[in-house]
This record gives structure tokens, C-alpha cells and sequence, in this order.
């Protein structure tokens, strides 16, 4: 089986560098640019895709619609984004600015973020180990029966939940590697193969991050979150 992991294309709230988490923004003009053009070359290249699974919220839901030129999508609310609890709608250099805000450790020391959520008395944030295992049950139970099939899978997810998704797909347990090489971009596009070998599934990444849409388009924006 070979995945193609998702990121959506851009909202109102990455142009102004605002936390989203689970605020179910929209694409705009931008982001639907950028799906329109991917799902477009896609097309032109023969790439076609035999199940589709989204988050369920609308940046994530209509960036599958355009990439895979479909409605047949499987939403899965294991695949939306981190819940940022009271963070949500502010802005990303004015919170890591603050040193009474512990947002500013979500990039440089997740495992400090992932620590401070778990003391906080706001039940509303989700930790990154909370995220991670949410992301394992979504591919343990939508993904991994399909890893001897000769499918083409994507899914269509968030910055942070394809971390975690790809947290577990390559074994990694150290919270301070949780960024690896970084965020994707805006709708780009990591693929992954998957496949079992003596019983166990086994991952294996082919493409970090690439994008098929005009690259001219990622001179407009500051991607964040």
C-alpha cells in the first residue's frame, strides 16, 4: 500500500499566524488554489486513489475533496487536529513572546509543551502523547488491515496530527523529535509506504514533503499552524 499524507492548504488564520487546533476554519482562495492545482496534477500524472480519509474539519475535509477529485471521503475524528484549549485564536509570535505562556515550548521542547499540558488545570488541552496515541488507534484500526493491499491511500490531516501520525509510523518515542524535519507545507504532500513483513507491519518513508502545485504559490504565505 503506498499513503500519501496530507497537509491542508492555507486558511484566514495561517495568513494572520493563528492558532487553529480544532477551530474549524476554512480554506482560503490560496488553499483552494493550492488543492485545486495538486488534486489537478494528480490527475495528469494518473495518480488516483482507491480510499480517502479526512479530519472531519473543513480546511482538512475540502483539501481531500480537491486532491483526490471526490466525495467519497471517509472522515475519522481521530485524524483532526490538536486541541490548543484556550490558545486557540491567538497569535503564534505574541504567545512565544510571553514568558508566561507556555506555548512557546510547542516548537522548541514538545516535551516540555507535552509536560505542562499534563499539569495544566484547563482540561481543554490535549497533550502530544495523548495525540500520538490517537493517531496510532486511527491507523491501527483504518490503515494497517490494508497493508498487503496494492492500494493508494491518502489522508488528509493537520500539521501537528501528521506529526504524530508519522511519530508512530517510524517507531519514534522521543517527544523532542516529535518535529523531525519540520512541518509540511500547505498541502504538501509525504508518502509513505506500508506493508507487513513476518506478521508485523512494517513503514517505510519514501518522500518527505513535496508539493505538486505551482511553488511560486509558497511566496505568499508564512505557514504556522
Amino acid at each position: 500500500m503506498e499513503i500519501y499524507l496530507a497537509r491542508h492548504g492555507t486558511t484566514a488564520w495561517n495568513a494572520t499566524h493563528k492558532i487553529q487546533g480544532r477551530s474549524d476554519t476554512e480554506l482560503d482562495a490560496l488553499g483552494l488554489e493550492m488543492a485545486r492545482q495538486s488534486g489537478m496534477k494528480f490527475i495528469s500524472q494518473g495518480i488516483t486513489f482507491d480510499k480517502v480519509f479526512s479530519s472531519p474539519l473543513k480546511r482538512a475535509l475540502e483539501t481531500a475533496r480537491l486532491l483526490a477529485s471526490s466525495d467519497e471521503i471517509i472522515t475519522d475524528p481521530r485524524l483532526m487536529e490538536l486541541c490548543f484549549g484556550t490558545f486557540e485564536g491567538q497569535i503564534v509570535e505574541e504567545m512565544n513572546s510571553s514568558p508566561d505562556c507556555f506555548f512557546r515550548y510547542f516548537k522548541s521542547s514538545p516535551e516540555t509543551y507535552d509536560r505542562m499540558v499534563k499539569e495544566s488545570s484547563d482540561p481543554s488541552f490535549e497533550s502530544l502523547t495523548d495525540l500520538i496515541a490517537r493517531g496510532r488507534s486511527f491507523l491501527v484500526d483504518q490503515i494497517e488491515p490494508l497493508a498487503d493491499k496494492d492500494i493508494r491511500v491518502l489522508i488528509s490531516g493537520h500539521g501537528a496530527m501528521n506529526r504524530a501520525l508519522l511519530m508512530y509510523m517510524m517507531s519514534e518515542d522521543d517527544l523532542s523529535r516529535f518535529w523531525g524535519t519540520g512541518l509540511q507545507s500547505n498541502c504538501g504532500i509525504t508518502k509513505i509506504s506500508c506493508s507487513t513483513t513476518g506478521g508485523s507491519v512494517r513503514y517505510e518513508l519514501q518522500d518527505m514533503c513535496s508539493i505538486y502545485y505551482d511553488p511560486s504559490l509558497l511566496d505568499q504565505i508564512s505557514s504556522l499552524l
